[in-house]
């Protein structure tokens, strides 16, 4: 298990790299206090464990898909696996949850057009074994992007996360 001042390093690093991924090894030892090989090494180890990833992420209408919709699924009795399975494997799907609450999946898609969306929730979402209800809600405008909450702790700073006593979760946990 790694200490408190060891996890602490890391989300520093991390807290950095939020505010400007495209920094150099050498400028980010340089406002977290470490040595360049240490940043190095820790971010190999981030990066392997699962911890941290890179990614360019584009505006999905930029990529031809403007359309933007979240899908609320009902599954039928013990077809909730096959069926998260079965969506994480489709390209217009970017995420699938499985959730509390009324529905059991929320499954999240982008499209060309709302007739394409339309054609995917009748014509495919529809027709899915273990569908036993579902809604769609397309998505007017975006407040907020899921990656954009890391910019508010590495400016804000996440007390409660900070002080925890356990150590960071890996993906799935």
């Amino acid at each position: 298990m790694a200490s408190k001042d060891s996890i602490e390093k890391d989300r520093s690093i991390i807290r950095e790299l939020v505010q400007d991924p495209r920094q150099t090894n050498v400028a980010l030892s340089v406002k977290v206090g470490l040595s360049e090989g240490s940043v190095r090494r820790r971010m190999e180890r981030l990066v392997s464990g699962g911890l941290l990833q890179f990614a360019a992420i584009p505006s999905a209408a930029f990529m031809g898909r403007p359309v933007h919709t979240l899908f609320e699924i009902q599954s039928a009795p013990g077809s909730t696996d096959q069926l998260i399975d079965k969506l994480a494997g489709m390209p217009e799907i970017a995420y699938v949850y499985h959730v509390t609450g009324q529905f059991d999946v929320i499954a999240v898609g982008y499209f060309a057009s709302s007739n394409a969306m339309r054609r995917f929730w009748t014509e495919r979402l529809g027709h899915l074994d273990g569908v036993m209800e579902s809604r769609s809600v397309m998505v007017l405008r975006v407040a907020k992007r899921a990656h954009e909450w890391a910019r508010d702790i590495a400016v804000t700073g996440d007390d409660e996360s900070a002080h925890a006593d356990s150590e960071p979760h890996t993906p799935g946990s």
